[in-house]
């Protein structure tokens, strides 16, 4: 392998906008190439992002040898084949989320990503998270002692109604409107996208998911757009789930994007020993996380012991980056993601979050799609 590993980025909106500005900040990684659906398209983005190649044939960039990494950021639906040709070529596959539109297909690609012995990550970067490091390191060292529950919720304003009822995009700052959202084929959904990487980062905390139960709904039955049109969406707005781990411990997951005045990130969890509580009202650059901590060994009936956590400052440090910072900054848990993954490259071992992690998640959030209609419990040994 060369000693600087290049990447090939399909999609110019946040994959190009966000994902290309974070490569950039990994020592030995160049920003190679960029793959659009129109000629014109990617060869103004490579034009405006300094950017040596432009395709707009995936498998023609995926074919590429001087490539190394494929940055597959397009909508679900189109994902799938894009991931497959990176794979058939070799390439080490950085995926966006959710991680498929069928647990068939989520399987597939995991399998295919081993059998081709590359690297697949998946675009989850809350466990990477400078307080979200120390809440993993603080239960992998007792903390909390036996885990007994949780409470997980992700919401965000993202579809809302007041007076004059809109649909807007919070990552509008950076991207076009992902309007698709509201298209069932399109493979996404409030569900499907902050339950996935709510379970991510759940799983990594405490472990797999034994069963699940939940419902879904649509709260916001239209979409007001800026430009006078009207979208119906055909997808879940908002969902709620119990869950019981393979450990025993059990509890709750939220995930909307039609909640006003929401907290956006709460992540708590207890155990027989301790509780922990992260929250984090940014949600796509992860800057303001804070982690408070209880322990029960100092708990008295009238008084709680929960104080907010210093953190380390060598986790805002991401090794094998070129920032140089040391404090709390924009998409710092993106840059551990990344430099993460350049590091699972080069030394031969799993990205993460891994593929085998998604596939196995994603048969969480199906298993709580079939309990909404079949209204009952879903073991994950029931999904085929």
């Amino acid at each position: 392998m060369a000693d600087k590993l290049r990447v090939g980025i399909i999609s110019a909106n946040w994959s190009l906008k966000v994902h290309g500005a974070a490569w950039k900040r990994i020592e030995g990684v160049e920003v190679a190439a960029i793959c659009t659906s129109r000629q014109e398209t990617a060869e103004r983005a490579a034009r405006d992002y300094a950017i040596p190649k432009a395709y707009w044939n995936h498998e023609e960039m995926s074919a590429d040898p001087d490539l190394d990494i494929i940055d597959v950021g397009t909508r679900p639906s189109f994902r799938f084949p894009m991931v497959m040709a990176a794979l058939k070529n070799g390439k080490h596959v950085y995926d966006a989320l959710p991680f498929a539109v069928s647990l068939a297909d989520a399987e597939t690609m995991r399998d295919a990503q081993k059998a081709a012995g590359v690297v697949g990550t998946v675009d989850a970067q809350f466990r990477w998270s400078p307080p979200a490091q120390q809440m993993k390191r603080m239960i992998d060292e007792g903390y909390i002692g036996r885990p007994l529950g949780f409470n997980v919720q992700l919401m965000l304003p993202l579809i809302v109604a007041n007076d004059k009822p809109y649909a807007y995009c919070a990552y509008s700052e950076h991207t076009d409107p992902y309007y698709w959202l509201a298209e069932k084929a399109s493979g996404g959904s409030a569900w499907r996208n902050f339950a996935t990487h709510s379970l991510l980062f759940l799983t990594h905390l405490i472990g797999p998911v034994a069963e699940a139960t939940g419902m879904l709904t649509t709260g916001v039955p239209e979409w007001f757009l800026p430009n006078g049109e009207v979208l119906k969406p055909e997808t879940h707005d908002l969902g709620s789930a119990t869950l019981r781990m393979e450990n025993g411990a059990i509890g709750s997951l939220q995930a909307g994007w039609c909640v006003p005045d929401t907290e956006g990130w709460r992540v708590e969890v207890w155990g027989d020993r301790g509780r922990l509580l992260l929250v984090d009202n940014s949600f796509g650059n992860l800057m303001t996380a804070k982690l408070f901590a209880g322990d029960a060994r100092l708990l008295t009936y009238s008084a709680r012991t929960t104080e907010e956590v210093a953190i380390d400052p060598a986790l805002y440090a991401v090794p094998g980056t070129n920032s140089g910072e040391t404090e709390p900054r924009n998409f710092v848990a993106m840059d551990w993601m990344f430099a993460n993954m350049v590091e699972a490259i080069r030394n031969g071992r799993e990205g993460s979050p891994s593929f085998t992690e998604a596939a196995a998640v994603h048969r969480v959030v199906e298993a709580v799609e079939r309990a909404n209609n079949e209204r009952r419990w879903i073991g994950m040994n029931e999904m085929g």
